[in-house]
């Protein structure tokens, strides 16, 4: 029956003299192979904005639920428009976008590879919902993202992105002011028209 051998630290380093090149050449492979792929394959930059979402400055309790919007479905509205075919193709003309796919590619391919490279993403947190006084989850703001293979022209375009989305916000917002101005008029009349029946009466 064969004995056990025991190794003591002195064989064991001659035996890793012996077999030095058989754990070199591997390990040396493997660092020549990931420098030539990270040398190789082409780099990309994003850019990235985190934008705020303020809250109302006209309390909850005197808007009725049909005036305003919650914040996720006016950054999906937003999205949706900032997203369209016609803006992206004209910021893709404007800043010579994907010069390699075009003649390769058609437009709609290459505007689906901007809405690829465009990234929006909502920021949440836990606060206190004034109404009930309980902890409840809420989107305080969101963060847009562009990847592309020139820094400068990642930046712009990201900028140029961030700007239509506030100006979309700035537009939406105008026109919940109108809708709120409209809703508390009517309110006001409705309640004088009351006291005036009530008086009468």
């Amino acid at each position: 029956m064969d004995q056990p051998v025991t190794l003591t630290p002195a064989d064991i380093l001659a035996i890793a003299k012996r077999r030095r090149w058989s754990f070199a050449a591997p390990a040396l492979s493997v660092l020549v192979i990931a420098a030539l792929v990270a040398l190789l394959l082409p780099s990309f930059y994003k850019s990235t904005a985190t934008i705020l979402i303020e809250e109302q400055e006209i309390p909850t309790e005197m808007v009725m639920t049909t005036v305003t919007s919650f914040a996720e479905q006016r950054i999906q509205q937003i999205n949706q428009r900032i997203m369209s075919f016609t803006r992206l193709l004209e910021i893709i003309e404007r800043f010579n976008l994907y010069a390699d796919m075009k003649g390769k590619s058609t437009t709609e391919e290459i505007v689906d590879q901007m809405r690829k490279d465009t990234e929006l993403k909502p920021v949440s947190a836990e606060i206190i919902d004034r109404r009930t006084g309980r902890p409840t989850s809420a989107t305080i703001a969101f963060t847009l993202a562009y990847q592309g293979k020139e820094p400068p022209v990642v930046e712009k375009v990201a900028n140029v992105l961030t700007s239509l989305y506030l100006e979309e916000n700035l537009k939406v917002r105008s026109k919940q002011a109108q809708d709120t101005t409209e809703f508390l008029e009517g309110e006001m009349t409705r309640v004088k028209q009351e006291l005036a029946e009530i008086e009468g009466k």
